[in-house]
């Protein structure tokens, strides 16, 4: 049984999170919101072509494809330094998320266009987020192998260096070895010293080669190019915690505040990591302290909720579930979340809501989709709550059967199996869940339930 935890990973995602998505994000993050510099910027530096560009997307998003395609290919045959048709297109395929026809166009580019480099790098990119990491080594070599030789376009050429290097850093990081990924990190700072994403992966691999200075000084030089960049200390933080080197977290989080006390998103994360180490009090304190700096901030509302969730404050965990849910009625985790402190209660509305959106959610997040065991446990939990014992069993033994269990998910187990008599099969699944995870939403009622059965037992 495969337990998979939220609160550590709420924690790393709040501080960190955005910049270990270790892909050469710059040729795939952008893809929703495509203009003629999506497309072209890459390659030229004037915006001689941007009308006809944009006239091609507006084609695109007619649904006139061909019409599309068309302009695309006199705008290369015009101007060889332009991208090629095939990779200009899969952009837009990906823009609207049909990536078959995009993979479909990247494969006819390297058919028509066998010297240039971008429709590997594209294909590596789709391949590391599809976390098939030897298909991406292999693309990126590729990659990196037409890169040398490309002399078309000096701007395009500039850029691939950058995404071949990028790519393979990220190819060496996931398979931790970070000898190479330093390598690679070490060529892409040399073309782009003002990267802050690329200073920051520097920080994390040199932290894994036992040089926790460096990183640190690799942290601050990217929050000094991006304002946005984490807090240096909190990202040692997040790389001690890992570590499970939580007293020197605790410091660095300490540290984090002080040097940052009216940032929120700095506070956001220490009150996860207070929550993670089941410290309710100065989760809650630095959770507050944020909504005071942002009233509004939908972050914070979910976060408080999560810390009043788990002491139990289930009318104060509703009051900010329900905020943030009326603020972002399509957050998950504001949704979810609320769905399962309203089943906790004794009011009949409540408690159908709990169900609405409980099957409202399974339904939204189905295959494929990150939210989707999550999404489906909440629902087992719902339905056990109302009574309806076998639709819950039948949920649980599904997301078992693959693996898939949240450590909540374990506790719905348990205490199904203690109300069916198994206790204790019951007791084992509490034993291991409660001594690998140091918090999680429902590690007070797993206690409680562990310490009724020792007892019976007794």
């Amino acid at each position: 049984m495969s337990l998979r935890s939220t609160t550590s990973l709420c924690f790393r995602m709040l501080c960190f999170g955005f910049i270990v998505s270790a892909a050469a994000l710059s040729s795939t993050a952008v893809y929703a919101q495509v203009t003629a510099q999506t497309l072209i910027g890459k390659a030229v530096s004037d915006d001689a072509a941007d009308k006809e560009v944009t006239g091609a997307i507006n084609r695109f998003r007619d649904r006139d494809i061909d019409g599309c395609r068309a302009i695309l290919e006199r705008i290369k045959s015009n101007n060889v330094k332009m991208p090629p048709p095939g990779v200009m297109m899969a952009m837009l395929w990906l823009s609207a998320n049909q990536l078959p026809q995009a993979r479909s166009e990247l494969e006819d580019s390297v058919i028509k266009f066998p010297k240039d480099p971008e429709p590997y790098l594209m294909m590596g990119d789709l391949a590391f987020q599809d976390r098939r990491v030897t298909d991406a080594d292999v693309l990126f070599a590729k990659a990196s192998l037409l890169a040398t030789e490309y002399a078309e376009n000096a701007k395009r050429k500039r850029d691939f260096d950058i995404r071949c290097h990028a790519g393979s850093a990220a190819v060496a990081e996931a398979r931790k070895q970070w000898d190479i990924a330093q390598k690679h990190l070490t060529e892409w700072l040399t073309l782009d010293p003002d990267n802050a994403s690329a200073h920051q992966r520097m920080g994390i691999v040199l932290f894994q080669l036992a040089d926790p200075k460096k990183a640190l000084e690799q942290f601050r030089e990217a929050k000094k190019l991006d304002e946005k960049a984490v807090q240096p200390e909190l990202a040692m933080a997040r790389l001690y915690d890992d570590a499970k080197k939580r007293d020197v977290a605790k410091k660095l989080i300490e540290e984090a505040i002080k040097m940052a006390p009216q940032d929120s998103a700095v506070l956001l994360a220490a009150s996860q990591w207070y929550l993670g180490q089941n410290d309710l009090e100065a989760a809650k304190t630095n959770a507050e302290a944020a909504l005071k700096l942002d009233a509004k901030g939908l972050e914070a509302k979910i976060v408080r909720g999560a810390v009043a969730r788990v002491a139990r404050d289930y009318k104060t965990a509703e009051s900010f579930f329900n905020q943030a849910h009326v603020q972002s009625p399509g957050n998950f985790p504001a949704s979810n979340s609320l769905a399962l402190v309203l089943i906790e209660s004794e009011d009949k509305e409540d408690r159908q809501r709990a169900l609405e959106m409980g099957e409202a959610n399974a339904a939204m997040h189905r295959e494929n989709s990150p939210q989707q065991v999550n999404a489906l446990t909440t629902l087992a939990w719902v339905y056990y709550k109302l009574g309806r014992r076998e639709d819950a069993e039948k949920i649980l033994s599904q997301i078992t059967q693959n693996n898939a269990l949240t450590t909540d998910g374990a506790y719905y187990v348990a205490k199904l199996l203690s109300d069916r008599g198994e206790k204790d099969r019951a007791k084992k699944i509490l034993e291991e869940v409660l001594a690998n995870e140091p918090m999680f939403a429902t590690r007070p009622d797993a206690t409680d339930l562990l310490s009724k059965l020792k007892k019976e037992k007794e």
